[in-house]
C-alpha cells in the first residue's frame, strides 16, 4: 500500500504538444487598429440607429430594428473603406 501512496505523491510529467504547430497563416500587420476601429464604429451604430429609432419610429412594427441594422451597416461599410484604403498603400 505504500507504493501506491508514493506513486500519487510524484508531480505528473509535463505535457508536451504531439504535434508541432505549422501553420503559415496570420493576420496581416496593423489589422487590429482596423478591428479595433470597426468594433467601436459597430458599438456606435447600434447606439445610433437605436436612439434614432425610438425618437423616430415610436409605432414600433419593425421600424426600430431597421433602423439599429443601418446603423450597423454604415459602421461595416465605413470599417470595409477604411481596411480597403489600407491595403491600397
Amino acid at each position: 500500500m505504500s507504493s501506491s501512496s508514493s506513486d500519487s505523491d510524484k508531480p505528473s510529467p509535463p505535457l508536451t504538444p504531439t504535434t508541432k504547430d505549422t501553420s503559415t497563416w496570420k493576420l496581416p500587420n496593423g489589422i487590429e487598429q482596423h478591428l479595433e476601429a470597426g468594433l467601436l464604429k459597430t458599438a456606435a451604430g447600434v447606439a445610433i440607429g437605436g436612439a434614432l429609432g425610438m425618437i423616430l419610429f415610436r409605432t414600433g412594427s419593425g421600424y426600430r430594428q431597421a433602423s439599429v441594422a443601418a446603423g450597423v451597416g454604415v459602421a461595416l461599410g465605413s470599417t470595409m473603406e477604411r481596411m480597403a484604403g489600407y491595403q491600397n498603400k
